[in-house]
């Protein structure tokens, strides 16, 4: 098995997170979690090239990317609004479509680190071709 490691948002690096703590940080961390230190949190696992971003926004659900490919889910049937996050102590600027509910973000996370691969079932789209305004 890979080496896995959780990247929270304070700087906490946990080595292969039980399914258990997954689950307490995507089902029971409210949006003031998400706003403290970077803003943001990741799973790393050793050998694979991508790794998943994401973070949560109260009343959307969870903004999830595939880094460095700027993948994220994509629901053509929202309709699009901006969001902002700050992520490093900068606004990052979010499509709207590209959030997902909590069971969706635990699948999806879970799915990776099973598999070291993002969920092919979910629709996929790099944000930047997504439009919105980005503020680039």
């Amino acid at each position: 098995m890979s080496l896995i490691t959780y990247n929270g948002p304070t700087g906490d690096h946990i080595e292969n997170p039980s399914l258990e703590f997954i689950k307490d940080i995507i089902f029971n961390k409210d949006a003031d979690y998400w706003k403290k230190g970077s803003g943001d949190s990741g799973i790393e696992i050793e050998g694979v090239d991508e790794q998943l971003v994401f973070f949560y926004d109260e009343p959307y659900g969870f903004f999830i990317m595939c880094h460095p490919d700027y993948l994220a889910p994509y629901d053509k049937e929202v309709i699009i609004e901006v969001i902002e996050h700050k992520v490093g102590g900068e606004p990052m600027k979010v499509p709207s479509c590209c959030y997902v509910p909590r069971d969706k973000t635990f699948e999806i996370i879970n799915e990776f680190i099973e598999t070291e691969q993002i969920p092919e079932k979910i629709n996929w789209m790099d944000i930047y071709d997504i439009n919105f305004d980005s503020g680039y």
